[in-house]
Order: structure tokens, then C-alpha cells, then sequence
């Protein structure tokens, strides 16, 4: 069962501020390309990581809405019925910073551009609600400074979550740049690092090696679900 209590110890209820959290989930022949040989065996695992990534968003009390870019109907159907809002992505292979284009459109769209907006991505398997919660609240005084927050993930290369505003001064405004060498793009924009201890929110899945540390700091129920049974070696080598 999913943490429901953040890590300062507040239950859910009365945050300073409620977020939206814009996250990715990709699919097609190149998505997780470098978890090929374990998704060979354990053809679920990208959706079971998905899925356990948005639950566990939307179960932080410091989030007011989950908005999940996602191109596949069914998948996408399955993440409206945890409670995500579905941004149908219209040109599936036209990357990732693309997707992100159309959900921060989409966001834009409804009105509101007040609140703080954070983009995360969809394949931390081993998230929890609280370690979400206190990466937020780190975040915050930073946006509201006028500036950006960043998650590193866990080499310190690449970026697990960027928080920020739609609309503002312009230090503070989203601008995703993921992708190889993440980190230090949104450094060089003006990100600041936080939730460096979060070691499960840091911990994101791309390769066999990064879901063995995965298992190890403890995953969701549904990827706990695919993978059990199966060797160490088979799942996760």
C-alpha cells in the first residue's frame, strides 16, 4: 500500500499550495529500448511502471490534478481510471520534448495558470506519495523566488521531475529539456537541485541495471506483480 503521509509528517490536507503535474508515458517499438531484453520476457513491465508511477502522483496530497500525455487508447483509458486526465498525444513519434509541447498547451488551454506545474517522468517505479510531497515542498520557495526547481536523477545526469509556472517572470517559467544531459541543461537555465535524498523518486527506469536498483529501494505493486517469480538474472539483467 501506497505512503499517504509526508515525510514532515502532515497528512493530507491543507498543503500551501496545490500542484499539476504534467507526466509523460510513451509507448511504441523505441520506448524503454534499452529495457528490451528484460520487456522480452516481461512484456508488461513499461505499463505496470507507468501505472504505478501516476498512482502514486496522484495519491500526494500536494497534487490537485495528474494531466498524463499518452498516445495508446487503452493505456490511456487505464490511466483515466486511476483518476489521470488524458492529453491524447497527436504525433506519437515525434519525441518526447514534443509530448511535453502538447500537455503544457493543453494546461494553458484550461485557464489557469496560477499554480505551480511540475513535469515527471512515468517510469519511477519505486515512488511514494511523500517522497513526491517533500520534493514539492522543497520546490516551492524556489517558484516562488521566481525561479525553477529540477530533480537529478539518480547518476545525476539526467532530470526525473522540473517544476515550475506557465506564465511569469521569466526565470520561473517551464522550459523541459529533457533528454541526454538534462541535468545540466535545466542547471544552465537557472534550476535548482532539490530532493537529493529522495533516492526512490531518483531513481527513474531505463536500463536493466537501473530496475535491479529499483527492486532493491522497493517498487509499486504492479511492477513488484510482473516481476515476481521470475530470477534476478531473467528480470532484471
Amino acid at each position: 500500500m501506497l505512503e499517504d503521509t509526508c515525510r514532515d509528517g502532515r497528512q493530507d490536507g491543507a498543503p500551501e499550495s496545490r500542484w499539476r503535474l504534467l507526466m509523460p508515458v510513451k509507448g511504441g517499438p523505441t520506448a524503454k529500448s534499452r529495457l528490451a531484453d528484460v520487456v522480452r520476457h516481461v512484456p508488461g513491465l513499461p505499463e505496470a511502471i507507468a501505472l504505478d508511477t501516476v498512482e502514486a502522483a496522484l495519491a500526494c496530497p500536494r497534487v490537485a490534478s495528474v494531466h498524463v500525455v499518452c498516445a495508446d487508447v487503452g493505456r490511456g483509458e487505464r490511466l483515466a481510471a486511476l483518476g489521470a486526465r488524458v492529453v491524447r498525444e497527436s504525433a506519437p513519434g515525434s519525441g518526447l520534448l514534443a509530448a511535453l509541447d502538447e500537455g503544457l498547451a493543453a494546461l494553458r488551454l484550461q485557464g489557469d495558470e496560477r499554480g505551480p506545474v511540475a513535469v515527471l517522468l512515468a517510469d519511477v517505479p519505486g515512488l511514494r506519495p511523500g517522497d513526491l510531497a517533500a520534493a514539492l515542498d522543497e520546490a516551492l520557495p524556489v517558484l516562488a523566488a521566481g525561479g525553477t526547481a529540477a530533480v537529478p536523477d539518480a547518476d545525476g545526469t539526467g532530470t526525473v521531475l522540473l517544476a515550475g509556472w506557465l506564465h511569469g517572470p521569466a526565470g520561473g517559467l517551464l522550459r523541459p529539456r529533457f533528454g541526454q544531459g538534462s541535468a545540466l541543461a535545466h542547471r544552465r537555465d537557472g534550476a535548482v537541485p532539490v530532493g537529493l535524498d529522495l533516492a526512490r523518486l531518483r531513481r527513474d527506469v531505463d536500463t536493466a541495471a537501473e530496475l535491479d536498483e529499483a527492486v532493491t529501494l522497493g517498487l509499486g505493486p504492479r511492477t513488484a506483480s510482473v516481476l515476481e517469480g521470475r530470477p534476478r538474472r531473467e528480470a532484471c539483467a
